[in-house]
């Protein structure tokens, strides 16, 4: 039933009268931080009356099949994804269309998709936000065959992820050792973005694909971006000199990309990118595709459980 209006901009609250959670875990991220789910829900007293399940993922892809069997089995009203970006996406991608209500618990070293719709990065605060009665039906992004929560794209980002994804340590530093890495030797491409009608010619250093709005830890690819407008934010960043990396930086982590000369944002509900394309990230993960990409938002397919603020913290 319907309880009142929620603040902010994901509209209604709704109380559920029963909860059935299936907690999906990646057991490797958070270096391992995943194994302790069952010993911290046993301390948190909220969950003494709740329904729930655990099941651990045992390899890449694993968590998309576990959610099929949880939709086939039509025992859950709410599937959580315990883990970093990678499991964040399999999980919530695989729940679109479904009236099961997706949570999130982040593990990972940038959880961009959580920070954005406020979860907390603490998993006992995260799994008491779990239990809320607010949800929201959001959009997700498109690309070719794959499907993005977050923030995507070609570019300095993707060789980034690509890079990332062949170290053995995990984390946000291995994460910027990769960034400081490749930032001064990889180069500016050519893309053309047809939307609307309009052909666009840019060279640039990133070109993002964003649902919501930051890549994680704070850093806000696309300011302007909401998970609930039916569109996508396009965003075209060329290279900073070298004098303007700190004042970049700086811009960055504030939210306040927009305001450079150098970066420019396009919104629009379908486009295909054409260009020098090979290395992807989705949702941070490294993928190989070939141009074109065709990007389509589909609006409102997502149901998401949505934070509020705990009395107290």
């Amino acid at each position: 039933m319907v309880s009142g209006d929620n603040s902010g901009i994901f509209g209604r609250e709704v109380q559920f009268q029963y909860m059935r959670i299936l907690f999906i875990v990646n057991p490797i991220s958070g270096l391992g931080s995943g194994k302790e789910l069952p010993e911290r829900i046993k301390a948190i007293p909220e969950y003494e009356q709740v329904d729930f399940d655990i099941v651990f993922t045992k390899y890449a892809g694993h968590a998309r099949i576990l959610v099929g069997e949880a939709r086939d089995s039509g025992k859950y009203t709410h599937v959580v994804a315990v883990g970093g970006d990678g499991t964040v996406n399999e999980v919530g991608t695989a729940l679109c269309g479904s009236d099961i209500a997706f949570a999130v618990v982040s593990l990972g070293s940038g959880n961009g998709f959580a920070r954005h719709l406020g979860y907390s990065i603490f998993m006992n605060k995260a799994l008491r936000q779990v239990l809320t009665d607010c949800y929201a039906q959001i959009d997700v992004l498109q690309i070719n065959d794959k499907y993005s929560l977050n923030v995507s794209g070609v570019g300095f980002d993707a060789e980034v992820a690509h890079e990332f994804n062949h170290l053995k340590l995990r984390g946000v530093l291995s994460y910027i050792y990769a960034a400081i890495k490749l930032w001064f030797r990889y180069p500016e491409k050519k893309y053309k973005i047809i939307s609307g009608g309009k052909v666009m010619k840019v060279s640039c250093f990133i070109l993002s694909f964003a649902n919501s709005s930051q890549y994680g830890n704070n850093a806000y690819i696309a300011p302007h971006a909401s998970v609930r407008d039916g569109l996508m934010d396009i965003c075209i960043l060329k290279r900073p000199a070298f004098f303007e990396i700190m004042w970049f930086l700086l811009f960055f982590i504030s939210s306040k990309l927009y305001k450079l000369s150098y970066y420019k944002e396009i919104q629009c509900r379908e486009a295909v990118v054409e260009g020098d394309i090979h290395r992807v990230h989705i949702d941070g993960d490294a993928y190989l595709m070939e141009s074109p990409l065709r990007l389509k938002v589909l609006p409102g397919v997502l149901k998401v459980v949505v934070p509020k603020k705990l009395k107290g913290e």
